[in-house]
């Protein structure tokens, strides 16, 4: 049973590929078997739904080179399928409209595809288009969209050596200081799930500045204390024991998002597949019991777009949040956390540097980031604007992201927040 249990529960979040390459979502594939959106890469999901896209480069200050997508306008703002590529800044609004402008930042193993996996009125991405909003969404350095730097390539194992704290001080405030040159903004609504929002609050421990740049954060299932995450109160020492092997290996990168994956997911997964049975024991093992809230028709293409790719650090990252029962930097070990921190432990996050508004939206039904840990959370933030629990015991972790009914239950309410501010 407990092999079981690993297989299923890693098959859904550590899909170790070690340091290879392989081809990404968008390889060009004649499968009349499967749903035409398998293999759209962001930009083609979104104009496949009839709005315009665009794709930027940003660099960090440590090299790592990222894709960061746009939706410019909604459906009914001018021509519906353009795609403009720009490493200048220059998009296709310009500097002088005074847009409203919102950032969107995945979760750990996701990508900037999965604010658009679900139809127009139902994907927050889009919504915002539609409400008038400057769109962007970004992607952490290591999934499929940031498997490129300066000098370093994926193959090498130092590619991999990061945790949240590098994402927190060099990803986000990159691709906010992109935008906001691209813009002329000078703030922007912040919007994360999960690790989006991690990142967040710890970015603000090294960039206090950057609160001046926020009118608002909207948390969806926000992470940050995992005492009680139920993910591992369940299978800790199974995970911890995966992370151990992986390390033993060489593996430092988990979740590699291959053509061939995607294929073999979405067939697999397909509503009248045999094996539909087995994804729906991963799903429910890794994330909660399953809502029933999401298109069983196009669960098949959100999973074959699943995991994007991850360093292994950030998974033991938040391992041990767990285990340390803090929100804290990486712990290196001794040694190098003496290099690092000049200090033995590693220094906590404190959310009294959040000094922008934030509103926390947050679920019962949640197995990676729970009710508790939240309303922890929620007495250390100095800016509290909105604590909302969504009124549905099943509504689980990824139901913020693809669930049918989260434009009633979230989106809605968050884009409330936003005019408010």
């Amino acid at each position: 049973m407990k092999l079981v249990v690993f297989f299923l529960v890693h098959l859904a979040t550590a899909m170790a590929s070690g340091r290879g390459g392989g081809e990404l979502v968008g390889s060009p594939f004649d499968k009349p078997h499967l749903h035409p959106h398998t293999f759209l890469l962001t930009p083609q999901l979104i104009r496949a739904r009839g709005y315009p896209s665009e794709i930027h480069q940003v660099v960090t200050e440590d090299g790592y080179i990222l894709e960061i997508h746009r939706i410019p306008r909604g459906r009914t703002g001018g021509s519906r399928n353009q795609n403009r590529i720009s490493s200048s800044g220059r998009g296709d609004n310009g500097r002088g409209e005074n847009r409203r402008v919102v950032f969107i930042q995945h979760c750990v193993l996701c990508s900037s595809a999965d604010f658009v996996l679900n139809d127009p009125d139902q994907a927050i991405a889009f919504m915002l288009a539609d409400a008038g909003y400057d769109v962007w969404l970004g992607n952490a350095r290591g999934n499929v969209y940031g498997r490129r730097h300066v000098r370093l390539s994926p193959e090498q194992p130092e590619f991999w050596d990061y945790s949240l704290n590098e994402i927190a001080r060099y990803d986000i405030p990159a691709m906010l200081r992109f935008i906001r040159g691209t813009t002329g903004a000078e703030r922007v609504y912040y919007i994360g799930h999960s690790m989006g929002t991690t990142v967040f609050f710890a970015m603000m421990n090294y960039h206090p500045h950057i609160n001046n740049w926020i009118h608002v954060m909207a948390a969806m299932a926000p992470v940050a204390y995992k005492d009680h995450a139920t993910i591992y109160q369940l299978y800790g020492p199974i995970i911890q024991s995966a992370y151990r092997n992986m390390e033993r290996s060489g593996i430092v990168e988990v979740g590699m998002l291959t053509a061939n994956y995607s294929e073999a997911t979405s067939s697999l997964c397909a509503p009248l597949a045999p094996t539909k049975p087995l994804c729906d024991a991963v799903r429910m093992l890794a994330l909660g019991p399953n809502s029933g809230y999401i298109d069983k028709a196009y669960q098949p293409v959100i999973l074959a777009h699943i995991p994007a790719g991850i360093s292994l650090n950030v998974l033991k990252h938040f391992q041990q949040f767990h285990t340390s029962h803090n929100f804290q930097a990486y712990d290196y070990g001794r040694t190098r956390n003496m290099r690092e921190y000049g200090a033995p432990s590693p220094p906590r996050f404190s959310f009294g540097q959040v000094r922008a508004p934030v509103g926390l939206f947050y679920s019962d039904g949640d197995w990676i980031s729970d009710t508790l840990d939240v309303r922890r959370m929620a007495a250390e933030l100095p800016n509290l604007v909105l604590d909302y629990l969504v009124p549905l015991a099943d509504f689980n972790h990824n139901d913020f992201l693809w669930a049918e009914n989260a434009n009633r239950l979230v989106y809605d309410r968050i884009l409330n927040l936003l005019r408010n501010y």
